[in-house]
């Protein structure tokens, strides 16, 4: 990748990163929590220990579908999706593996929009 490329896709990423974070005032609590359980679950095989925040694009970006897509039937069906986008479907594994985990979220969200 030349250093023009280099320079192309990390002003895309910093983009992203920006208008996820526009598009999340006022959810930081509900996606930090997304961020632990996907750290805890660590569904691709990510905690290192130390790198806590690894997961953090992939929580803003669960979340945003959870914003947007609301009333969600299938929590674990957008985490998977949400994960295929971000790493590709050969490395996310089986979509069964994320049926818990959306579970688990979409309760978060649930009890986070209750207060």
């Amino acid at each position: 990748m030349s250093d023009a490329e280099w320079q192309a896709m990390a002003s895309k990423v910093r983009a992203a990163k920006a208008d996820r974070s526009e598009r999340l005032v006022g959810h930081d609590a509900v996606v930090s929590k997304f961020e632990t359980v996907l750290f805890e679950r660590d569904p691709i095989g990510l905690n290192f220990e130390s790198n806590t925040d690894e997961y953090r694009a992939e929580a803003e970006s669960i979340a945003l579908r959870f914003l947007e897509d609301a009333p969600v039937l299938d929590p674990g069906l957008v985490v998977h999706e949400e994960f295929v986008r971000w790493f590709g479907a050969d490395v996310c594994g089986p979509r069964d593996r994320y049926d818990s985990i959306g579970r688990e979220l979409w309760e978060i969200w649930a009890a986070w929009r209750r207060q």
